[in-house]
């Protein structure tokens, strides 16, 4: 009898983490889908149907990681753990407080160091390897006004992500992070229509981007299933940016004409 592999995707209720939990249900794994949004959770979960399971809760507490486990562990062999959860939050330096800084550490930072414990742990308990993705983000190596303690957030888990490969490689565990530039997600048209002009942020966005146009959530989903895949056996340690040559450039003129890539 064939053991039908798991994995455990945090963030997974929308926007990427949802798109990735799904890419990965599709190739033929059980799927943790874990997020605080109870509700949206359940939409999920009932969306992918079979041999998926939803656990409810904060990742910034590690409990929440150790059901998620559990959860894994009851539907397959567990080999595969995405970090996606997060949040966004502007805020100027000297405007920001202990509190809200919180915020985004706990979810962001804290949120994916106690997954990627959590699933180092398991897999050397039980002497398997496994592979993780961590979502980072561009503001991981540049930065935008009033971002500081996300863009902190961020470079510190492509830290985490290399030390991960470093230190458990000769153990069969590899560690990766996939770094997004805009994507269109309920989060970011949320964002864009709260905007004094929605049509002009859009713009001013797209813009920026050489691409000329934002990433879908399941072109990320896409990596993400690659390097969690035996395709990638051999990277380990590595951060792939995926945001249409945003971070690039240094400047260029946007043609009007020119046809926008796929």
């Amino acid at each position: 009898m064939t053991t039908l592999a798991s994995a455990v995707v945090t963030g997974a209720a929308s926007g990427i983490g949802r798109a990735i939990a799904q890419r990965l249900h599709r190739d033929g794994r059980a799927v943790v889908l874990v997020d605080l949004d109870e509700v949206a959770l359940r939409g999920a979960v009932a969306e992918l149907g079979a041999a998926v399971v939803a656990v409810g809760g904060d990742v910034a507490d590690p409990a929440t990681h150790l059901n998620a486990l559990a959860a894994a562990a009851e539907l397959g062999q567990l080999d595969v753990w995405v970090n996606c959860a997060g949040i966004t939050r502007s805020t100027p330096l000297p405007e920001l407080t202990a509190v809200e800084a919180a915020l985004s550490i706990d979810t962001n930072l804290y949120g994916t160091l106690w997954g990627t414990q959590t699933a180092v742990a398991h897999w050397l308990s039980e002497t398997a390897g496994g592979a993780i993705v961590n979502i980072s983000s561009v503001h991981g190596r540049r930065a935008y006004p009033d971002h500081a303690v996300y863009e902190m957030t961020k470079a510190a888990i492509e830290a985490l992500t290399q030390n991960v490969a470093v230190s458990y490689a000769s153990r069969g565990i590899r560690a990766n992070a996939v770094a997004p530039g805009a994507v269109s997600t309920p989060a970011l048209d949320q964002s864009l229509a709260s905007a004094t002009d929605p049509a002009a942020a859009l713009a001013e966005l797209t813009e920026f981007i050489p691409a000329g146009r934002m990433a879908e959530a399941e072109e990320i989903a896409a990596a993400v299933a690659f390097l969690l895949s035996p395709e990638a056996s051999y990277i380990t340690g590595q951060t792939l940016v995926m945001d249409g040559a945003m971070t690039a450039h240094i400047g260029f003129e946007p043609d009007p004409n020119a046809k926008r890539a796929k």
